[in-house]
């Protein structure tokens, strides 16, 4: 029976330094582009870069996933935790504009039309509209 048909979850802990000489994005791509339905989520330990902690969003974005940030070692747990559950990803005109899990921390956006996706299971797509001052809740339900 092929690995390749079966759903799989990879979180990736970093701390940003790369010791193992690979290309993560790559390796992302190719087991994506092999047929493998893999979520990859990163999670990143004590990132203070700006421009690495966008680096690792993407790559989360690429294998389907979302990053999750843990400053300080007590919240590694909780950032392994949110990993486990689904994810979402909300986009505004095809640019992605916010991330999370579900039933993990609510996130702010200001008026607009947007498209919020989940992956993992279940995998769902809602178009959404937020008003001036009104809250919009999405239930994964």
């Amino acid at each position: 029976m092929s690995a390749a048909g079966k759903s799989r979850l990879v979180i990736l802990l970093t701390d940003g330094e790369e010791t193992c000489g690979g290309n993560p994005e790559q390796a992302i791509r190719e087991l994506r582009s092999q047929g493998f339905d893999v979520q990859v989520n990163i999670v990143g330990f004590s990132i203070n870069d700006a421009a690495l902690k966008q680096t690792f969003r993407e790559w989360a974005r690429l294998g389907g996933g979302a990053y999750f940030d843990a400053q300080e070692a007590d919240q590694i747990r909780e950032a392994f935790e949110e990993s486990l559950s689904a994810s979402f990803e909300v986009r505004a005109e095809g640019s992605v504009v916010g991330s999370g899990s579900v039933n993990g921390e609510p996130i702010s956006l200001p008026p607009g039309e947007y498209t919020v996706t989940t992956s993992g299971a279940p995998n769902k797509e809602w178009k959404v509209v937020i008003q001036e001052g009104r809250e919009t809740v999405i239930s994964p339900r």
